[in-house]
């Protein structure tokens, strides 16, 4: 799989894990970043991380990671998206949250193939669309770029503002997503400290 590059989007403050920094927390003596890698590593051209001002770099940057800064402070994922986009210079992105421990190489080849064509490829899981483990087309960019100046943190309404401005947008169905991961385990995320000791448990 090639002819895409990914993001992962680490920065935020992690209140509800008391400002641990999500990409680092070790899942069965693995940290979450590493699973990611080994995912992505083998299939984008590149890969860079987002962090907010102020983040330490070290742990990305020696990873071989490509570092970027949110443009807008404490606004949120769209904000790192923003920065991701631009970044990718008009190269299919894929965005992922940095708190998602099992993301499967088949979902990701999926969302991948789905965008090509399209300027916004994004899975739905238990009737919700997942705007952190979706593809950006370059066209995508002006409309992130509107989101974060209006201050419209929702990623979620991306695929309807997409639609809205004749962009085109491929959904993939939770049903289709089953197919390849019957649990839907790539779309588990780390938010709080009970949900670690639940995907520790499993």
């Amino acid at each position: 799989m090639s002819g895409f590059c990914a993001a992962i989007l680490a920065g935020g403050r992690a209140r509800r894990l008391g400002g641990a920094r999500k990409a680092l927390i070790e899942i069965d003596g693995r940290a979450i970043l590493d699973r990611q890698l080994e995912v992505l590593a083998p299939r984008a051209s590149r890969i860079a991380a987002v962090l907010a001002e102020g983040d330490d770099s070290e742990p990305f940057a020696r990873r071989g990671l490509a570092v970027l800064r949110d443009p807008v402070a404490d606004a949120g994922p769209v904000a790192a998206l923003a920065a991701a986009l631009a970044w990718a210079a008009g190269e299919t992105l894929l965005a992922l949250a940095c708190d998602m421990p099992f993301i499967d190489g088949d979902v990701v080849d999926l969302v991948v193939a789905r965008s090509r064509g399209a300027d916004l490829a994004v899975p739905c899981a238990d009737g919700r669309v997942q705007p952190l483990l979706a593809c950006y087309g370059a066209r995508s960019r002006a409309l992130v770029d509107s989101s974060l100046a209006r201050g419209d943190r929702r990623l979620a309404s991306l695929p309807d503002a997409a639609r809205a401005t004749g962009l085109t947008v491929e959904e993939i169905s939770g049903t289709e997503i089953r197919n390849i991961d019957p649990e839907l385990r790539s779309f588990v995320n780390i938010n709080e400290p009970s949900d670690r000791s639940w995907i520790e448990r499993r």
